[in-house]
């Protein structure tokens, strides 16, 4: 089996090549990769350039596109299946760092799970993260909500309120998956049949999830994570989007998933709209954790209100699946 890895990059050169990294002292090497260029930082273009003879060295073929079409993850992601020619094609983040046999491991759940159309490792950053802050949040007020149970024994889910569960502690076997994340696999075949939402603009919130949820869908049973192959979530400290965009983006973004993805019953509703009272209320209580004086709290505040106001406003739109209202509104 062929790998093909797709990575969609928004000018952020020092931590793609930290993710370039990791990806040349593979045991087991792609055929190509593919950088897909977001962003107008010309040292992305060069940094791609200066590396290619070293990938060459080992087989490895190393290509620069832009994307010429518009800030996009999922377009980004789409441009890549469509160059890519290998067997498995392997989407990361700019800011992901993978052990030395994360391919090697992903292709023997390959081999041993035929059925199997999409495969991911597990970060290393759900094991390590045990902050005060975190387990507060992950352990009581995301649970009250029901946004998000965040960490549970051997799953992972897709919640109605659009939250996800992820396994911990780390499972010591193969486990089925409902999703996959920013270091996923998926087989050509099943991205030339479901592909990446390109309703979803610029840091295309939660496109991960919306992909391989509709994988899941459809072929129930197809998606697996393996503990064994294991990579770091770095977070970039370059900032995705300003603070009020990824606000509006979240919320437009997910409503649109709930409608497209989720089964419309009174008991999900009732979830989904429960969950967004709870993100306000998680949010005021981070910011109050980490001090951060009343007039940034009030400002976020009705900020994230603001953002279900227009929610409501916009929510025939929404949906149809006509998200031009706020897509027309990102620069």
């Amino acid at each position: 089996m062929q790998i093909s890895v797709v990575i969609p990059t928004y000018n952020r050169p020092h931590d793609l090549n930290k993710c370039l990294d990791s990806i040349i002292v593979q045991t087991k090497l792609p055929k190509e990769v593919m950088v897909v260029d977001n962003g107008n930082n010309p040292d992305t273009v060069e940094l791609v350039e200066k590396r290619k003879r070293e990938f060459e060295a080992k087989g490895v073929i190393l290509k620069y596109m832009k994307n010429e079409r518009e800030n996009s993850i999922t377009i980004a992601k789409n441009i890549g299946i469509d160059h890519s020619t290998g067997d498995i094609i392997s989407f990361l983040d700019d800011d992901l760092v993978l052990d030395r046999k994360y391919y090697e491991e992903i292709i023997k759940v390959y081999r041993k799970m035929l059925n199997a159309l999409g495969v991911e490792g597990y970060d290393q950053e759900a094991k390590e993260d045990e902050r005060l802050l975190v387990r507060f949040r992950e352990s009581l007020l995301k649970p009250l909500y029901l946004f998000s149970s965040a960490k549970e024994k051997g799953k992972c889910r897709v919640l109605p309120s659009l939250g996800i569960t992820y396994p911990y502690p780390p499972p010591d076997k193969l486990i089925p998956c409902e999703w996959l994340s920013g270091a996923s696999t998926y087989k050509r075949s099943i991205l030339q049949e479901i592909k990446p939402d390109e309703n979803l603009k610029k840091y295309s919130w939660n496109e991960d999830q919306d992909l391989s949820y509709r994988i899941f869908k459809k072929y129930p049973g197809s998606l697996f994570l393996t503990p064994h192959a294991k990579y770091w979530h770095e977070r970039s400290k370059e900032r995705k989007l300003p603070k009020r965009e990824l606000i509006y983006m979240v919320e437009v973004y997910d409503l649109y998933l709930f409608y497209k993805n989720i089964n419309q019953n009174l008991k999900n509703k009732v979830i989904y709209w429960w969950s967004r009272i709870g993100r306000m209320i998680v949010g005021v209580a981070i910011s109050l954790f980490k001090q951060r004086s009343i007039t940034v709290i009030k400002k976020e505040l009705k900020c994230r209100i603001g953002a279900l106001i227009y929610c409501i406003k916009y929510i025939r739109e929404i949906k149809k699946g006509d998200l031009r209202f706020f897509n027309e509104t990102l620069k």
